[in-house]
This record gives structure tokens, sequence and C-alpha cells, in this order.
């Protein structure tokens, strides 16, 4: 089979990087979950914020970011069949757009589907979605500073939803969950996996 990559995008809190886990787990493929390195995000921090850079300067550092992010999967999973990502570059196109929109005034940045040359495209992404107030609760519990985002993210409900609302345009299949525990997650997963016309015919060993 060709492989299978399976992304994972949704807010700050909601839970992706153990849902990854207990997919990988289900599926049979602990270990064949990628995340993006601490030393990757102090870069992608950085250039944010910038302020010597215009916006097109800006873009184009981020956008290699994520080319040499996806050279580093490349060398450490590239060889395995199905690989879930804990976010991807869906992450930044779709908080760029909702920026233009809201913020800046300006045509988006990103069409709708655009991947940069040599950036890893997920087979199919899904959006994990949890009731705000349970969100909430787990950054609070996290005991870290919140960011000028996580607080938008807590406080303004149009940015919020804009941002559901791109990933959805972009392609990101919604994943409701209420509280559910992360093996029932993982299963909604796998049933949508085995459903979708976007992922081709593939074999899994169930745990």
């Amino acid at each position: 089979m060709s492989r299978l990559i399976i992304g994972l995008e949704g807010h700050d809190g909601t839970g992706k990087s153990y849902t990854a886990k207990s997919i990988a787990k289900l599926m049979g493929i602990e270990g064949n979950v990628f995340f993006s390195d601490d030393i990757t995000k102090q870069a992608r921090h950085e250039i944010y914020q910038n302020q010597a850079q215009s916006h097109e300067e800006k873009m184009a550092a981020i956008e290699e970011i994520y080319r040499e992010e996806s050279r580093r999967f490349e060398d450490e999973l590239g060889h395995k069949d199905i690989v879930i990502f804990d976010r991807t570059f869906i992450s930044h196109s779709v908080e760029e757009n909702v920026l233009d929109r809201l913020d800046r005034n300006r045509k988006v940045t990103y069409k709708v589907g655009y991947y940069p040359d040599g950036v890893i495209k997920p087979t199919i992404i899904f959006q994990v979605l949890i009731p705000e107030d349970e969100r909430n609760r787990r950054v609070k519990k996290r005991n870290e500073p919140l960011t000028k985002r996580d607080k938008r993210l807590t406080d303004d409900n149009v940015y919020r939803q804009a941002l559901e609302l791109e990933r959805s345009k972009h392609g990101c299949i919604k994943l409701n969950l209420r509280l559910r525990d992360p093996e029932t997650c993982a299963l909604r997963v796998v049933q949508s996996l085995l459903g979708s016309k976007l992922v081709g015919p593939f074999f899994l060993n169930l745990k």
C-alpha cells in the first residue's frame, strides 16, 4: 500500500498528542507518531516575533523550517507505512489566513490545499474539538504562562470559531469529542479512515 499519513489539528489543549498516541496504540504502530521538537518550535516562535522581517520574509522562513522538519521526518519515520502527525503545515497556514481576515484586513496568504514543495502533506487530517470549558481546564492545569494566543483562544469566540472554519475549508475532518476516553477517540478515527475515499486499502492489526 502507499504510505498513510494521518494528521491531527486543533486548538491547544484539545488532547492531540494523547489522541495521536492512542490511535497509534490501537493500530499497533506505537512509535510511529511524529512530533515537532522543541528546537523547531522555538525557531518558528522567533520568526513570528521578528519585527525586522516583512510578512513575506517571515512566511518564506517558516516554510523552510517545515521543509527541514519534513526532512527529519523522512530520516526518522519515512520508511514506515503508517505515521501519525501531531500538527501539520495546516497549523501555520490556517492561523495566517485567519489573522489576515480578522486583524490585517488583507487578502489571505495561503490558498486552500496549499503545501510548499518539500513539505509533507498528510493523506488525511482530523480536527480535534472538545467542549471549550474542558479545553480551558486542561490549559490551566499545565500551570504554564499563557501566551497571547492562548488568551485569545479563551476570550475571543470569533477568533476561535474562525480557526475551526478555516481548518474545515482546508479539508480537516471534524472529530468532536465529548470527553470520551482516548481509546474511544482512536476508534472513531479508525472508523473514519475505513470509510474515507482519501485513504486506499490498508491492513490493520487492531489491539
